[in-house]
């Protein structure tokens, strides 16, 4: 997924950036002065993190001069696509000549990672942000996220200005919305949830505000404080019949991954409506799709009321495909009559494409509306041509 690819990469070069910093001396022998002719030796380290740190250091001490020969020690090392020495030693390259790096990640099998070339943009933004901005069209798709996310991270840590602006100025569309995720993430990361609930009140253009909150919104709940969030969003969130905020979906579909319990007494406590029936029911969908043993653990010892009724519908979709019975039993339970009438009309017509004689059975003996029972008895919609 981008958002394990994005982590991945930051935490690579987090750790790049710790070992950067590491004196030599601290890492054994060896003379700082001739890093050309110690890079073979430093690469053949067995050990992963002495072999990180040695070259770190080795790195620290080399010149743009020594580019040509310690590249030419990564080709002839042990080294597989994307290791982390490879990420360092773009960084380092970036930061004097990051054409010629992203340049040698087309022409190095090695590095043909996200996580390097991603690297190479982080340095390039943390030195000249608009530069390395204005080359993100030019990288394949492949590489495209990462290098948002570098770049919006490389020109925050820069201090230099423009980079809220530049998100703004963007024209609407695919392009604008990756960015503005990336930002919202980096926000949240680098401020913390509540500076960056601050942080969106300084923003003056009224639909570019609207749309940073919902994304600092998601990324709060994601991997930020999702309590703050919550406390934040609860006045916005709407009832009854009134158009839903869209914040319910938004925090828990996110929140119920990192801590579903959480998640889900939060949904509890909202007013009931339909933005809280919307929330319930797509956060426990991306529950049940990402950790499914949870999900249906939870389905089968959590008891039925009326603010879970929505996640126990798509529950009762997926138990219809092997127990359709046991399933409608469920929703015959529901007291929101419009989510029990519509998910028994689904399970119903899938159950007769199966086994029609016990999907019809069924439905005689049911306590169903007139309507409902033609309706359930109805073919499927493209049954006709199965």
């Amino acid at each position: 997924m981008r958002t394990q690819t994005v982590r991945t990469l930051v935490a690579g070069c987090i750790f790049a950036g710790f070992a950067v910093g590491c004196s030599p001396g601290e890492q054994g022998s060896g003379d700082p002065g001739a890093p050309p002719d110690q890079a073979a030796e430093v690469l053949a380290i067995p050990s992963p993190v002495d072999r990180l740190l040695r070259w770190s250091a080795l790195l620290e001490h080399a010149s743009q001069e020594d580019v040509s020969s310690l590249r030419d020690a990564i080709a002839k090392a042990a080294l597989d696509v994307g290791d982390p020495e490879l990420v360092v030693f773009a960084m380092w390259w970036a930061r004097f000549d990051p054409a010629a790096a992203i340049a040698w990640t087309s022409a190095e099998w090695r590095a043909q990672s996200r996580l390097v070339v991603g690297a190479v943009f982080r340095s390039w933004a943390n030195h000249t942000p608009q530069d390395a901005w204005s080359h993100i069209p030019k990288v394949a798709e492949f590489y495209r996220d990462a290098v948002i996310d570098s770049t919006v991270v490389g020109w925050h840590e820069s201090g230099k200005p423009g980079l809220v602006e530049g998100v703004q100025s963007l024209p609407d569309g695919a392009f604008r919305q990756r960015v503005s995720e990336s930002l919202a993430r980096r926000m949240v990361l680098a401020l913390g949830t509540e500076e960056a609930t601050k942080w969106l009140e300084t923003l003056t253009d009224p639909a570019f505000r609207d749309g940073m909150t919902v994304r600092v919104m998601s990324a709060a709940a994601e991997q930020g404080d999702a309590a703050a969030m919550t406390a934040w969003a609860a006045s916005k969130v709407t009832s009854g019949e009134e158009s839903p905020s869209g914040f319910p979906r938004r925090i828990a579909t996110r929140w119920i991954l990192r801590d579903p319990e959480a998640a889900l007494a939060w949904l509890a406590s909202l007013p009931a409506g339909v933005d809280r029936d919307d929330g319930v029911m797509e956060s426990y969908r991306d529950w049940i799709r990402f950790a499914p043993g949870a999900a249906k653990n939870w389905a089968q010892n959590a008891p039925l009321e009326r603010w879970s009724e929505p996640a126990f519908s798509v529950y009762a979709r997926i138990l219809a495909k092997e127990r359709p019975e046991e399933a409608l039993a469920l929703v015959q339970r529901f007291t929101d009559t419009d989510l029990r009438d519509r998910i028994t009309i689904v399970i119903t017509r899938k159950w007769q494409t199966g086994d029609p004689k016990a999907a019809a059975a069924w439905v005689a003996n049911a306590d169903l509306s007139p309507d409902v029972r033609a309706r359930a008895l109805a073919p499927a919609p493209g049954a006709a041509g199965s």
